[in-house]
């Protein structure tokens, strides 16, 4: 048993491998999910069921088409400039140049895109230059206020794939238990990079407001309507998001169909839904391995909560910060935590803990996409970067387990 774990471990730990023999992350993961098949013994029928079963079960191809379609989302909203005017509308609606220095980037990170830090980057850099902010804390900023979507947007390729892989874990209370983590990372980014910058007010037209309010709705609704027809018309996200897709073509694409379709076209990614697919088969391949959710189920029902709760935190920080993404370590975690027979309200409150973890992983992996590129846009040093996540990293890191064992006294 210790020999196959030590085995399974090292499947992830070879992960940059891959990435280095220019092999698509999707079809990595399908290698990976043969390997740990291997491993556990799991025989080859089986194995080639595992993958059949993503695209025969209509849980796990729903959610990979989402995945794939919110790449195309990501692609409209930026063809017809929906983030320049909503920028356009915040920079006119509120004073604070600091406030529309955090604000900005929260507000872009709505648009769920990979690497989509880069494009709040330029104007945080600009405002950041105005306030003589340095370069490395307009990065950690830009950052940092970028991911709240993550935690709060039904659209989060992370939340789906939480959800897709724990079903009984009810989405919108998940959110709800994410918002405690998303204060307590905000307020430190605060305190730590932002609270000695000084707040420069810039005249506001009050005359104007009505209209910059009216920009903001419309080219927000996008976004925000997918979460009206899910969370409160209760119309499944599939069909939701299909249409946020009539609600932008009937806001600018409608005078330019053939523009529309084509971009919609080239924003279905293959690689996305290679990926997702990857994502699915070794998430059902992990399912299959009877020795290791028997050995994981062991760990729990013999151990401390404590104990459980580090071992979980270090198996999502080395899968995520050696793949650089949170969603393969929620799909590798998530099925053994959901085999153990957890009530509702405790399966929950895990679920939270596993995506916090694998999150601080994938934030400050040196392989994140946002990392990367907005080093590059705003010409940061990676060194200098991380010499101030110094700062961040131990806070979060405490921040999770002191809300997972806080969430746990006050809920169960």
């Amino acid at each position: 048993m210790l020999v196959q774990v030590a085995l399974f471990l090292a499947v992830f730990a070879v992960m940059p491998l891959w990435k280095k023999l220019k092999i698509n992350f999707g079809f990595s993961l399908m290698i990976s999910a043969v390997i740990i098949s291997f491993i556990f013994g799991i025989e080859p029928h089986r194995t080639l069921q595992n993958f059949i079963t993503v695209f025969t079960t209509y849980a796990q191809i729903k959610n990979v088409i989402i995945v794939t379609l919110i790449g195309a989302f990501g692609m409209l909203l930026k063809k017809y400039d929906f983030l320049t005017k909503v920028n356009e509308a915040l920079q006119n609606m509120l004073s604070g140049q600091k406030t529309v220095m955090m604000v900005l980037p929260a507000v872009v990170g709505l648009l769920s895109v990979p690497g989509g830090a880069q494009l709040s980057a330029p104007f945080v850099d600009e405002l950041g230059e105005n306030l003589g902010v340095k370069k490395d804390i307009r990065c950690v900023l830009n950052l940092t206020c970028r991911h709240i979507a993550t935690f709060l947007m039904p659209t989060s390729n992370s939340i789906i794939v939480l959800i897709a892989a724990a079903p009984m874990v009810d989405m919108y209370f998940l959110i709800l238990l994410n918002i405690g983590f998303v204060v307590l990372m905000q307020l430190f980014s605060y305190l730590f990079y932002a609270r000695d910058i000084k707040e420069v007010k810039v005249p506001i037209d009050k005359s104007k407001l009505p209209h910059y309010i009216k920009q903001l709705v419309i080219y927000l609704s996008p976004i925000y309507m997918i979460i009206v027809f899910n969370g409160i018309f209760g119309i499944e996200l599939i069909t939701s998001v299909l249409l946020s897709f009539v609600i932008i073509f009937l806001i600018s694409g409608r005078n330019d169909a053939k523009g529309y379709f084509e971009t919609f076209r080239s924003g279905l990614k293959a690689k996305t839904f290679v990926m997702m697919v990857g994502l699915f088969f070794i998430q059902n391949t992990i399912k299959s391995a009877d020795t290791l959710i028997n050995g994981f189920s062991h760990i729990f029902l013999n151990n401390s909560g404590f104990i459980l709760a580090v071992a979980i935190f270090a198996f999502a920080l080395l899968i995520s910060v050696t793949t650089g993404l949170s969603y393969p370590a929620i799909g590798v975690i998530m099925p053994m935590v959901a085999s153990l027979g957890l009530g509702s309200t405790e399966l929950a409150i895990y679920a939270f803990f596993v995506f916090c973890c694998t999150f601080i992983g994938y934030f400050f992996s040196p392989l994140h996409l946002c990392q990367l590129l907005t080093m590059q846009a705003m010409g940061c040093q990676p060194k200098n970067v991380y010499r101030e996540y110094l700062k961040l990293i131990p806070a979060v890191s405490v921040s999770v387990f002191v809300l997972f064992f806080a969430y746990q006294w006050i809920l169960l």
